[in-house]
């Protein structure tokens, strides 16, 4: 099982969050923005070859200081870097027969806010046996 570590150095972009009221031009800059520091980010790294083609993604929000922060904003802002990701090649497709999440939220005293993408391998499990070199079904 293949796994891959990534780290955004900042929360989400404010405004690509649902309780972000900007005008659609800002919402799509962060995007174009969102998606190229995601890319950027996973290429530097050794890229997975082939691509995962199922995916679990663990997102893991590290806040600086204890201020409260809504779980499901900061995660609803993150489908553009995951769009990123995908642009990277690091996974094929981000539908949800392919791609599973869980949102952390952790508290760790830093200069800055953190975003820790860990994008975990799914291998489909057969329900087969090998038998003279073909597969049969299980009985």
């Amino acid at each position: 099982m293949r796994k891959m570590i990534i780290e955004l150095g900042q929360f989400p972009d404010a405004r690509l969050r649902p309780n972000s009221r900007v005008h659609w031009t800002k919402s799509a800059e962060a995007k174009r923005e969102a998606r190229a520091l995601a890319k950027a980010r996973a290429c530097q790294q050794v890229r997975p070859n082939p691509s995962f083609e199922k995916a679990h993604i663990t997102v893991t929000f590290v806040a600086k200081d204890r201020r409260p922060h809504d779980l499901d904003n900061l995660f609803a802002g993150m489908k553009s870097y995951v769009d990123g990701l995908r642009d990277a090649g690091i996974i094929v497709n981000d539908t949800a027969s392919r791609i599973s999440y869980t949102p952390k939220y952790v508290y760790e005293r830093g200069p800055e806010n953190n975003t820790i993408i860990e994008i975990q391998e799914i291998v489909p499990e057969h329900d087969c046996v090998l038998v003279s070199g073909c597969c049969q079904a299980n009985p």
